[in-house]
């Protein structure tokens, strides 16, 4: 568990760098801050089960993604956000939920930190150009941001597009991504980049709002492959 003294550090840390963020966009935008839902879930996480989602943009929401997660989404936002919390149950107990009643969605959602590569919010169709332009402008502080949490998983939701951004501009990783095989249907590697003194589990899942049971069951086989189940 963190002490008290090192989340509020934590989050400090945080609001300085989505402040210094916000303040540098260039263009207009609906700027969304992001990052950890709930500082004291995270505090009280076990080892191992700090997780980052990491997806391409808000749709068309104005403010904090943090806000709006904390304060129970919206009355569509499980489209999206069931996935999220199925997998997040993966890790957390190892099982499926068929069925994620809007409370055990409200509460899976805190125990998590979010980051989007583009900070601006977009549309219903994410542009990949854009959200590929926007990373790259702010690979340096997504890298830093990443880095802030110290996460045990990193889980890319949006597969090809975010989580090759993550391995190839954002953390310029030169480990090897394990292929789909007989083992699993994902592709994930361990990353050395975010963590000085322990690796990052880092999964390519499809975007969560197209996510069928069987990835979710993909990703309970490299839990128990890695020694993270």
């Amino acid at each position: 568990m963190m002490t008290s003294e090192q989340i509020q550090q934590l989050r400090r840390d945080e609001a300085a760098m989505m402040a210094e963020w916000s303040a540098s966009s260039v263009q207009p935008c609906r700027f969304n801050t992001d990052g950890i839902v709930d500082y004291e879930r995270w505090a009280a996480l076990p080892g191992g089960k700090h997780i980052v989602v990491l997806l391409k943009e808000t749709n068309a929401l104005s403010g904090s993604l943090v806000d709006f997660l904390s304060h129970g989404g919206s009355k569509t936002y499980y489209r999206t956000w069931n996935n999220v919390a199925r997998w997040i149950n993966m890790v957390f107990n190892g099982t499926y939920w068929e069925f994620v009643p809007k409370s055990a969605l409200d509460d899976m959602v805190r125990n998590i930190a979010v980051i989007n590569l583009k900070k601006c919010s977009g549309s219903a169709h994410a542009s990949a150009k854009v959200v590929r332009q926007a990373a790259r402008q702010d690979a340096d502080r997504l890298k830093r941001q990443i880095q802030l949490y110290e996460p045990d998983i990193i889980l890319t939701g949006g597969w090809g597009l975010v989580s090759n951004i993550l391995h190839d501009e954002i953390l310029a990783d030169d480990a090897e991504w394990v292929k789909p095989n007989g083992q699993t249907a994902l592709w994930y590697y361990t990353s050395c980049s975010v963590r000085s003194e322990k690796e990052t589990l880092v999964v390519s899942m499809p975007h969560p709002n197209r996510a069928a049971k069987c990835w979710t069951l993909e990703l309970e086989k490299i839990l128990r492959e890695t020694g993270r189940s």
